[in-house]
Formats: C-alpha cells, structure tokens, sequence
C-alpha cells in the first residue's frame, strides 16, 4: 500500500475508524470507513502548507483509491473553491498520491444557486479534473466512492 513519505509526519494522522471525521471552528466532514482500511489525515493549513498562499484545510486520503481536499468553511464558496484548486499542484508534488483526486466543501450555507453551484463544479472537472462536492449544511457523510466519479 502506498504511503505518503513525502509529507512531514507531524501533518499526518493514520486512522481506521468506521467514521473518519475532520473538524475545524464548529464545521466538519465525515467519511465513511466501513471496512476500517487505512486512511490518512493529512493537515494542509498550517503544516504542509505554512505560508500565507491560498490553501484547504485537510486532505483525507484513502491511500491508492482516492484523495479528497477539504475545505471547511462559512459561505465563501468560491473563495473555499479556491482553496482546494491551490492545494491541488502542493498535493500532486508530495507522491504518492492515489489516482483519483476531488475536493469537498463543508459550508454553512451557501449564496450561490443550484445552477450557479452546478456550473462551478463543471469548471473545476473540465479545467482541474476534478470531482467537487459541496455539502450547504454539513450533516452529510461520505462515502469514499462518492469521490471516484472522475473521468
């Protein structure tokens, strides 16, 4: 199974829980593990990423399967879109990576409409290849193939 040894290890945290959540300021994601498998919790802000660049919170990696960069936020969807397209050449730069790659953005609520939501997700696969959710209220959990849609 692949390992993420390029990453300092003080940004990684290797867990198989049935549930694998990250949290930040009152806002999470939880990832379905039923077949507690291995997965990685990698903290991108403040430890792989340290500088003042735009960067997502989390990456939570099911290694060789999928990787997903999360970021938790308020209601800055764009911004938080961002987010998750900067971390994206920090993250392929740091192998092994697994082949599929998405992000998902945990809001509070979200100011853009259903089609405006559908078009961004649109941009960000054709442009970046990659899948995009956006949960609105954070009550959602994930299964890890619910990210492996990318063409």
């Amino acid at each position: 199974m692949p390992n993420h040894s390029a990453l300092p290890e003080e940004c990684i945290e290797t867990v198989n829980h049935q549930k694998v959540k990250v949290e930040e300021q009152g806002r999470k994601a939880v990832f379905l593990n039923p077949d507690k498998a291995l997965v990685k919790k990698v903290t991108v802000d403040g430890c792989l990423i340290k500088d003042a660049m735009l960067k997502a919170d989390y990456i939570v990696s099911k290694p060789g399967f999928v990787d997903v960069i999360v970021e938790l936020k308020g209601k800055d969807v764009p911004h938080a879109r961002d987010q998750i397209v900067a971390t994206l050449p920090v993250w392929l730069a740091n192998p092994p990576f697994s082949p599929k790659i998405a992000g998902l953005i945990v809001c509070s609520r979200s100011p853009l409409s259903s089609s405006e939501l559908q078009n961004m997700k649109a941009k960000v696969l054709i442009r970046h290849k990659l899948w995009l959710e956006v949960d609105e209220n954070g009550r959602k959990e994930y299964a890890f193939s619910t990210f492996e849609q990318i063409p």
